[in-house]
């Protein structure tokens, strides 16, 4: 039996921002079916969820381990960059969720301290996507 004292707790604060995305990649399953297209004219909504854990000794004296105010201004520079145009031209990689996913990680890591994951909910077809920091 494990002793409940001995387990680390943990916080985890998730913040999140919801826009309009326009993936723009080609989708040559759908169009040799002659499928209409997934996304809507006005793009994917995607929610952006960014998390990051601390040990309940990371707490200061304020009651908390950062600043969220601080934190808010990186997610939003990194959603609006999201939401900024066709992904094809704002990335130079092929912008699959999972990649977009990924790189959404990198940017805020540095920003972000103790960054857990990165997630790209496409709640316009229901699939997300996370990206999470190795153990």
């Amino acid at each position: 039996m494990m002793n409940i004292d001995t387990l680390v707790r943990m916080f985890s604060i998730e913040i999140r921002r919801t826009f309009a995305v326009r993936q723009g990649l080609p989708a040559p399953v759908r169009d040799a079916k002659n499928l209409p297209p997934l996304m809507p004219a006005e793009g994917f909504r995607v929610t952006m969820r960014v998390a990051f854990s601390f040990e309940d000794d990371q707490l200061g004296e304020r009651g908390w381990f950062v600043d969220t105010d601080a934190l808010d201004e990186s997610v939003d520079r990194c959603a609006e960059q999201l939401a900024s145009g066709a992904w094809p031209e704002i990335f130079d990689f092929r912008p699959s969720f999972e990649n977009v996913a990924k790189w959404a990680f990198s940017e805020l890591a540095s920003s972000i301290p103790q960054l857990t994951y990165v997630e790209l909910d496409n709640e316009t077809i229901g699939v997300a996507t996370r990206y999470v920091r190795s153990q």
